[in-house]
């Protein structure tokens, strides 16, 4: 029992250090003007969203079935990733199933205040990725993250109004899904371990 104990426990390790950032989406640059004369622009309202169709013409922030991150940003988180999870991102499984599924369709973005407009980007293109790899099939996605490398407002002295730029790229993290001949050898090399502790133990 003991060396199947020190198995499941190598096992689990394997597991857990496999974890981690996978890849990073190009940076994006985002940049608004307000009216002149108006003081700096008020906080942006962001939302992601996967599609199979890019001429969808829902929101992103009004798409419950692939939505990610419907937050409102500030200036003040310049330099922190923010994360999706089941409370700010209801389409989170939705989205990483098609993240997932080795199709090149479409992430859509929206990153300026009102929500009323958005880009669209296949996914080998959001994500700086080849056509023949797009995605992530083979591999679980556990987080995704909203890196904000900068965000910050500007005086625009010829047309006296503010500027307001932000920097940001999406972060996954995850694992790869092992082959199922690494999970053969694994269950084999338990058995083996267990036959071979046993006969030990009717010998003695």
């Amino acid at each position: 029992m003991k060396l199947s104990a020190i198995f499941l426990a190598t096992i689990g390790t394997i597991h857990v250090h496999a974890q981690g950032l996978i890849w990073s989406s190009p940076n994006f640059t985002s940049t608004t003007g307000g009216n002149p004369g108006d003081g700096p622009l008020p906080n942006r309202e962001i939302a992601f969203d996967h599609v199979s169709d890019p001429n969808v013409t829902t929101s992103p922030s009004l798409n419950p079935v692939t939505g990610i991150l419907f937050m409102t940003i500030s200036t003040n988180d310049a330099g922190r990733t923010l994360f999706a999870d089941a409370l700010n991102s209801p389409g989170l499984a939705g989205f990483v199933a098609r993240l997932t599924d080795g199709a090149n369709d479409y992430i859509r973005f929206s990153d300026v205040s009102p929500l009323v407009g958005w880009g669209t980007l296949s996914e080998a293109d959001f994500l700086g990725r080849s056509a023949s790899a797009p995605d992530f099939a083979g591999y679980t996605i556990t987080q995704i993250g909203l890196r904000i490398d900068s965000y910050y407002d500007r005086y625009y002295a010829p047309e006296n109004r503010y500027l307001n730029t932000l920097n940001y790229s999406l972060d996954f993290y995850g694992a790869a899904v092992p082959e199922p001949s690494t999970w053969v050898l694994l269950t084999l090399g338990a058995a083996t371990g267990l036959l071979m502790r046993r006969k030990a133990g009717r010998r003695g």
